[in-house]
């Protein structure tokens, strides 16, 4: 009878630890989402932007550009399709994971820094 009763006692507490630790899947969808969330606000900035110099020309895919604003959009959309990509990918390790995330963070901040730039031509 004790020895059940510490089976149970044993599982009640290591059940809920190892059940709590996320895998790195949901963390790379998590910080996938996050980063989601900021290139959706980059291109809403941008399409105001836009908006209020009377601009109506779709946005740059493929790095023809020649003013702030086409570069701005370029690199919008070259962090949504790495950010895409990421999410597909399967990490093995938390060492490959924070390095794809960081090179995927780099993305991200160049295209910030990129409508900060167009903002302020």
């Amino acid at each position: 009878m004790r020895v059940l009763l510490l089976v149970v006692i044993f599982i009640f507490i290591l059940v809920p630890q190892v059940s709590a630790t996320p895998s790195l899947d949901e963390i790379n969808q998590k910080v996938c989402n996050r980063f989601e969330e900021d290139t959706a606000r980059l291109a809403g900035v941008m399409e105001e932007l836009r908006r209020r110099k009377g601009i109506t020309e779709t946005r740059v895919a493929f790095g023809n550009v020649d003013t702030k604003i086409e570069t701005a959009d370029y690199w919008i959309t070259y962090a949504a399709e790495a950010i895409a990509f990421q999410r597909s990918k399967k990490s093995d390790s938390k060492a490959t994971l924070k390095a794809q995330l960081n090179t995927l963070a780099g993305k991200v901040i160049r295209a910030k820094n990129e409508v900060r730039k167009a903002l302020n031509e």
